[in-house]
């Protein structure tokens, strides 16, 4: 049985560059809705959508959108189970900063607990062992299933494959936009 877990494709968002803690609702908002650059999809990836038994997504534009890109059979609905846990951000109106400084630093943040405009961390690894039971109820029934799904949540479903005997990477936090992390477990 094989689970695989791939990054959506890469969005083609103009967001500002610099913002403040405030700001990065914005950020965010326009992340959530910029359009996904298909023709960065690469072709490996189409033949291994083609291959498995079920393909599935989140429910957020950006996994929608990169799913169809793939150009493969997909009757399974757009699941919110797999969202993205979304950033949390403080309602400050000052210092203004590097986007990517606020990113890092508010997403750090909410491993440790802050959860402003968002779900808690525990809320959101919860939903990742639910997640992560639903693919291998899927992988079970046909034999291969393929997540077109977020960076943080595929982590944390990762993890929760981990516990649960799956074997393949503990980070896949470290690939990018179309690129696949598999799981296995055999018997």
């Amino acid at each position: 049985m094989q689970i695989i877990l791939v990054r959506h494709g890469r969005p083609d968002h103009g967001a500002a560059r610099w913002s403040t803690p405030a700001g990065m609702k914005h950020w965010v908002e326009r992340y959530n809705a910029a359009a996904v650059v298909g023709t960065e999809r690469p072709q490996a990836l189409m033949q291994l959508a083609d291959s498995v038994g079920v393909v599935v997504c989140s429910s957020l534009q950006r996994c929608v959108e990169s799913r169809s890109h793939l150009k493969c059979d997909c009757r399974q609905e757009p699941d919110p189970l797999f969202a993205e846990a979304h950033l949390p951000y403080p309602d400050w109106g000052a210092p203004l900063l590097p986007s990517r400084i606020w990113r890092v630093t508010f997403r750090t943040a909410w491993f440790l607990g802050f959860s402003s405009h968002t779900e808690h961390v525990r809320v959101s690894s919860r939903r990742a062992g639910a997640a992560a039971d639903r693919l291998i109820e899927l992988a079970e029934l046909h034999g291969s299933v393929l997540l077109m799904g977020h960076k943080i949540m595929n982590v944390l479903i990762a993890r929760q494959l981990r516990r649960r005997g799956w074997r393949g990477p503990a980070f896949p936090l470290l690939s990018g936009y179309w690129q696949p992390s598999r799981y296995t477990r055999t018997g």
